[in-house]
């Protein structure tokens, strides 16, 4: 599919669709001003900014994107825009949230609200995108920020999310691999377990046109030649879509590791909510705010 991010924002632009206008919650940031008028100037949105008023027209003239197409919603200092870039996006005026100069909590309790939110699934997680050096594709990677423990329940829930991503992405059969330290099962490492039952429900079609395989280690999942030597006779070994963790704590260690290469990048966003909600923090790279915006944009 992607080589990189730069033929995804291609494939966006191939597609001539419409702007999409990205609400910046909590816009009083240079940060993530500065990350959605980037975006706009690759022809993916149009920033709608949520902020104090004063505080966000200074930081746009600053940055000398005064001429440039926008909307500022005045939110008081006390107020939460969380709130007000939730009900934008109910009144139809905005197609994704991202995330400014707020705490996470703060975020998310408007979107999670039962009865005003954007969880009329109930269910939302972590989905990440990289350009990873050494691979032939943009690879997925599973909860890397929401879900600290998932249960069988909760991955196949992450399983069919991130399929769905994918799909909207362009992938028309996802091929997920469930990672696990071995690619046999045991019953003293019940990760194994979940990795069986979920390959198995792949076969039985609970996810749709989608491939799901595991028990299987990372080495196998992305390279053919270690399937090869280790005589792993898979013909998705060394070219999954999208890598499934058993925990939280293995994709975030696994995302700072590979962030600490320069030539390695990753965008990420919240699925499963009613829009998808750019989530990165204020010391992230440009380039992972730009790339996670795109992501937003296609999956919105």
């Amino acid at each position: 599919m992607y080589k990189d991010f730069e033929s995804l924002i291609k494939a966006r632009l191939d597609r001539n669709a419409s702007l999409k206008r990205a609400v910046v919650a909590g816009a009083n940031d240079e940060h993530a001003v500065e990350a959605v008028f980037l975006a706009q100037e690759k022809g993916l949105v149009i920033p709608v900014l949520v902020g104090d008023k004063k505080e966000v027209k200074d930081i746009i003239q600053k940055m000398n994107y005064l001429d440039r197409t926008y909307e500022i919603i005045h939110c008081e200092a006390d107020d939460n825009p969380s709130e007000i870039a939730v009900k934008l996006i109910h009144e139809g005026k905005g197609d994704f949230i991202i995330k400014g100069k707020i705490e996470t909590r703060n975020l998310l309790k408007p979107v999670l609200n039962k009865e005003t939110g954007l969880n009329r699934k109930g269910f939302i997680t972590h989905f990440g995108l990289m350009q990873l050096k050494g691979y032939h594709k943009l690879l997925a990677i599973s909860d890397c920020a929401i879900i600290p423990y998932p249960t069988l329940e909760e991955k196949k829930k992450i399983v069919k999310a991130g399929m769905e991503a994918l799909r909207k992405l362009g992938y028309e059969k996802p091929v997920v691999g469930i990672l696990c330290a071995v690619e046999t099962v045991s019953e003293k490492m019940p990760e194994t377990l979940d990795a069986q039952k979920l390959q198995q429900m792949a076969m039985d079609g609970e996810f749709g046109n989608g491939v799901v395989i595991g028990p299987i280690s990372f080495d196998l999942a992305t390279r053919k030649e270690s399937a090869i030597i280790k005589g792993y006779d898979s013909p998705y070994a060394g070219d999954v879509d999208m890598l499934v963790v058993p925990q939280m704590v293995t994709g975030n260690v696994m995302s700072k590791i590979w962030n600490a290469d320069p030539e390695n990048i990753m965008a990420g966003c919240l699925i499963g909510a009613d829009v998808p909600i750019v989530l990165t923090s204020r010391s992230a790279s440009m380039n992972e705010k730009l790339y996670s915006i795109l992501l937003c944009n296609m999956l919105s």
